[in-house]
């Protein structure tokens, strides 16, 4: 992917994010746009593109939606570290992108639940796994059509490399 556009695809993820999924969810249950685009990344170009999206992206998100600067650019970049982790320089395998990208997704939520815990974040843990685990399923399902997307545009684009 062309590196010029990995900036503003951040921020058209966070938006994604920060304005449209709040108003689509329903109990809570919203995947992390911006995490799925940089694990797509990772898969489908290099992990060179997925790192800027998610270090950008995260700290964008932590700027519009969370309190913490720094938190969701650390567990998305350790998202990022393991799908490259999984799937490394011979490209990601089209049936194992998803579980790929699930344990990609549960490691930032790890993450950032370890860190709310550490800093005495209280949970109903009921409550929280009706909301993190069908959205742990969307963020991975995410992937694969985007990770197709940055693919067929890496390929077939003269604007991206």
């Amino acid at each position: 992917m062309k590196r010029l556009l990995l900036i503003p695809a951040a921020i058209l993820a966070v938006f994604i994010d920060a304005f449209v999924f709040p108003a689509l969810s329903g109990n809570g249950i919203r995947p992390l746009f911006t995490l799925s685009l940089a694990l797509a990344a990772t898969a489908a170009t290099k992990v060179q593109d997925g790192i800027p999206i998610a270090i950008f992206g995260g700290l964008l998100c932590d700027l519009f939606c969370n309190p913490y600067l720094g938190l969701s650019a650390a567990a998305y970049l350790a998202a990022v570290m393991i799908v490259y982790g999984f799937t490394g320089k011979g490209g990601y395998r089209r049936g194992l992108l998803i579980p790929f990208a699930a344990v990609g997704a549960i490691a930032t939520e790890a993450v950032i639940l370890i860190f709310s815990l550490a800093i005495g974040a209280r949970f109903d843990a009921f409550r929280l796994l009706r909301a993190t685990l069908p959205s742990i399923i969307l963020e991975a399902l995410l992937v694969y059509p985007l990770a197709a997307l940055l693919r067929s545009r890496e390929k077939g684009s003269s604007l991206l490399k």
